[in-house]
C-alpha cells in the first residue's frame, strides 16, 4: 500500500459559500500563462454542516445536517414537522450533481429514533470518489397525495481522512494528494492547450467544468469502489470517468512500468516526475474526451471510441505510427483490421512488442492520418457531426470522405507500409475447410431446437465470436454456407432476415 506524505499545510474543507464559511489554508500561487492560479488544501477533517431551518407550505424542516464519511458515503438528516391537518406518508431525498445537473441514484431514507427525524445515506456501498458537489432537497408526500419540496441544500462529498490539494481554471477543477503540489499545473496547462482542439473536434466546449480526481501511484485509488482495496498497479490502469457528475478518476503512474507492459520496447528509459505528471495530465485530457463523447452523443466501435480519446492526448509517450510499423514487422505483416469485429488488444493485453493498448493506438493513428491526409480537423469534425445524428461510423466516413471504410483503411495501411486487409478477414468463410460429416447441406432449411429459448447469431465463425443478434427457438433457418474450423462445423444462416454464423452444437437437434 502506498504511504502518504503529510505536507504540513493546514487541513480544510471547502464548501460552497451558501453552505458554510470558507476555511482556507495559506494559498500557494503559481504562474500559468501569465495568469496566477492558486493551490489550496482541502479535507483531512470531519466537518459536519448544519443548514438553516426551512418552512414550506406549513411544513417545518429543522435540524438539517450533512456529514461525509468517505469512502462509505454521505448522510443527510432532517426533522420534519407537518402542519396539524397533514400526515406524512413518505419522505425522500432528491439530488443532482451540481456540475452537470444530472440526477443521482435514489437514496434510501430511514426514519430515525426520534419522531419525524429522517436520515438519507448516499453511496453507503461506495462507488463514488470525494469532491463531488450535489444539490439535495427533502421531498415529503402526504397521505392526501400532496408533495412538498424543500429548498435545495448544497454540499460537497469531502474526504475527512486526509488532506488533498485543489486547483482550478476555466477548463478544469483538480483535486489530488500524495504527490507534489505541482501536479495541478500540468493538468491545468494541458487542458488549456487542448481547449480549441476540443472545440474544433466536437463543435463546442462542455457546458460544465469537469472535475479531475487524481490519486497517487498504487492501489489506494480503489478505496472508493465496493470491496477490498487492492494494489492493482501491475494491471496498469490509470483512468476512467463517472458520467453523471462529469468527472475523471485517475491515478499517477509509478515510475516503474506496470508488470503488464514491463517488456514494452517503447517504455521510457529514465522516467522522472515530469514524465509522471505529463502522463497524468494527458490521462485527464483523454478521459475528458470521453465526457465530450457522451455530451455530443457519439459512439462507434471500441477502437474508435478509445482511439478518439487518445487522439486528444497531449503527451504521446512514443510515435504511434512507428509503434504500429514495428509491430507489423514483428508479426510478419499479419496486422489486425478494423473490419468485422475489429482489432483486439486492449489495456490488459500485451502485443508482440510487449506493449498494451493496441486498439487505442490503431484508432488514434488512423485519426491522425485521416486529419493529415483528408482535410484536417474539419473532416474529423464532420464525421463527429454525422455520428452525433445517429449515423454509423462506416456511413459517416463514406459521406464525409466519399470513400468506404475499407478504402480508407487500406490507404492508411499503405501509409504505414502494411499490406491491404486480407481477404479472409473480409470473408471469414475463407478460413474454413470443407464441413465434416455429419453436416447440414447448403440451401437446406432446418428448424432450430426448442431449447434454449434464444440462440446467438455470430458475426464470424470463430471460437470467441462477437454478436448482438439472436434467433428464437423453433425458428426456421436457411443454411447459406458451411465449413469447418478444424474443430467444429460452422454455418452461415439466414434466420428470418438475420444473417450470421452458428456452430454445430447450436444446431444439434435441429430438424
Amino acid at each position: 500500500m502506498t504511504s502518504f506524505k503529510q505536507d504540513g499545510l493546514s487541513l480544510i474543507l471547502i464548501l460552497a459559500m451558501s453552505v458554510s464559511t470558507i476555511l482556507m489554508s495559506t494559498p500557494i500561487t503559481h504562474a500559468q500563462d501569465n495568469n496566477g492560479y492558486t493551490v489550496t488544501t482541502v479535507g483531512g477533517t470531519d466537518t459536519p454542516i448544519n443548514f438553516d431551518d426551512q418552512t414550506i407550505a406549513g411544513f417545518s424542516f429543522t435540524d438539517m445536517s450533512f456529514r461525509s464519511t468517505y469512502p462509505t458515503g454521505m448522510t443527510f438528516t432532517v426533522a420534519i414537522t407537518p402542519p396539524q391537518n397533514a400526515t406524512i406518508q413518505q419522505v425522500s431525498l432528491a439530488y443532482t450533481f451540481s456540475n452537470t445537473g444530472s440526477r443521482g441514484e435514489p437514496a434510501e431514507v430511514l426514519q430515525g429514533d426520534q419522531a419525524n427525524t429522517w436520515t438519507a445515506t448516499l453511496y453507503a456501498l461506495r462507488g463514488m470518489t470525494p469532491w463531488h458537489e450535489i444539490d439535495a432537497s427533502w421531498q415529503v408526500r402526504t397521505t392526501d397525495g400532496d408533495t412538498i419540496s424543500g429548498t435545495p441544500l448544497h454540499a460537497i462529498y469531502y474526504d475527512p481522512t486526509r488532506p488533498w490539494y485543489r486547483a482550478e481554471s476555466e477548463d478544469i477543477l483538480v483535486y489530488w494528494f500524495g504527490v507534489s503540489n505541482e501536479l495541478g499545473r500540468y493538468v491545468i496547462d494541458a487542458m488549456a492547450r487542448n481547449r480549441e482542439k476540443y472545440r474544433d473536434g466536437f463543435g463546442k466546449l462542455l457546458p460544465y467544468r469537469p472535475v479531475a480526481i487524481i490519486y497517487p501511484p498504487g492501489g489506494v485509488w480503489n478505496e472508493y469502489k465496493a470491496g477490498v482495496v487492492i494494489d492493482d498497479t501491475d494491471f496498469g490502469s490509470t483512468g476512467t470517468i463517472i458520467n453523471e457528475p462529469g468527472s475523471t478518476i485517475q491515478r499517477v503512474r509509478t515510475l516503474e512500468s506496470a508488470a503488464i507492459r514491463k517488456d514494452c520496447i517503447w517504455n521510457p528509459t529514465s522516467p522522472d516526475q515530469e514524465f509522471q505528471f505529463n502522463q497524468a495530465a494527458s490521462t485527464t485530457v483523454h478521459e475528458v474526451a470521453h465526457l465530450y463523447q457522451r455530451e455530443v452523443g457519439v459512439g462507434g466501435p471500441t477502437w474508435w471510441g478509445e482511439g478518439q480519446a487518445t487522439f486528444f492526448e497531449t503527451f504521446p509517450e512514443y510515435p504511434v505510427h512507428d509503434r504500429l510499423r514495428q509491430l507489423a514487422k514483428l508479426r510478419d505483416g499479419d496486422f489486425p483490421s478494423f473490419q468485422g469485429a475489429g482489432p483486439g488488444g486492449g489495456p490488459y493485453t500485451a502485443s508482440e512488442d510487449g506493449c498494451t493498448h493496441l486498439i487505442y493506438d490503431m484508432g488514434s493513428s488512423f485519426m491522425l492520418w485521416l486529419v493529415d491526409a483528408h482535410g484536417g480537423l474539419d473532416t474529423y469534425r464532420s464525421i463527429v457531426d454525422e455520428m452525433a445524428h445517429g449515423i454509423t461510423l462506416e456511413q459517416a466516413l463514406q459521406t464525409v470522405t466519399g470513400m468506404s471504410m475499407l478504402e480508407l483503411e487500406n490507404e492508411w495501411r499503405a501509409f504505414l507500409g502494411i499490406g491491404e486487409v486480407p481477404a479472409e478477414i473480409l470473408d471469414p468463410a475463407l478460413m474454413l475447410s470443407e464441413p465434416a460429416e455429419p453436416f447440414f447441406e447448403v440451401s437446406e432449411q432446418v428448424i432450430l431446437p426448442a431449447t434454449p429459448f434464444q440462440q446467438l447469431v455470430f458475426t464470424s465463425p470463430e471460437e470467441k465470436p462477437v454478436s448482438n443478434l439472436t434467433c428464437f427457438a423453433n425458428t426456421p433457418v436457411v443454411i447459406l454456407r458451411a465449413g469447418n474450423d478444424g474443430t467444429s462445423n460452422w454455418y452461415e444462416v439466414d434466420c428470418m432476415g438475420i444473417v450470421g454464423w452458428m456452430n454445430q452444437s447450436q444446431l444439434a437437434g435441429a430438424q
